[in-house]
């Protein structure tokens, strides 16, 4: 690994897989940026799960979330570097079907709440769906892998179903979302 400071980025400029450099808001910046967000908040909720099946799901979701980041500024696809797959993309559908039969069926609009882990989860969601939007911008300028978005759209789903899980497993029952208009 190299050294953790170099100081070429003083100027706001920053290094690619390729060794060329953009600035540090280039679009490609902001989705890395942007998963890395989501990467950490999903770090944020593990230190509240003590289940261990959840937290082994999670740690595999920021590997392959450092996968991504590789993934949105290896713009000359180079192949010694992993990429996201359709597989990583059914793995999340069949997870979020697995585990929507141990929940309650959802019937009402929900709280982004619940116990720790869960809000933490919460807000590893809403990361997940920046990162979904940064990537459309990203998408007007630079081609895309639409694999990629469409992992972020799933991962974002799983995610909220997981907040559910979580709110369970800590006795948490979910927060209805009551109407302002018909509440009083």
């Amino acid at each position: 690994m190299p050294k953790i400071f170099t100081k070429t980025g003083d100027k706001g400029e920053t290094g690619r897989f390729d060794g060329t450099r953009v600035p540090k808001n280039d679009p490609q910046m902001e989705v890395q940026g942007s998963i890395d967000e989501c990467n950490s908040a999903i770090g944020l909720a593990r230190a509240y799960i003590t289940d261990d099946h959840l937290n082994r799901t999670l740690k595999n979701f920021q590997s392959l979330l450092l996968v991504a980041g590789s993934e949105v500024t290896n713009v000359s696809q180079d192949n010694r570097l992993p990429f996201l797959t359709d597989a990583n993309i059914t793995a999340l559908e069949n997870l979020i079907d697995e585990t929507e039969k141990e929940l309650e069926p959802l019937t009402h609009f929900i709280l982004p709440a619940g116990g720790k882990a869960a809000a933490h989860l919460h807000v590893a969601r809403a990361a997940s769906r920046k990162v979904e939007r940064r990537l459309v911008t990203l998408r007007e300028t630079t081609a895309v892998n639409p694999t990629l978005l469409a992992y972020f759209n799933r991962l974002s789903d799983t995610l909220f179903v997981l907040a559910r899980y979580a709110s369970k497993l800590d006795g948490i029952p979910d927060e209805i979302w009551v109407n302002p208009k018909k509440s009083g």
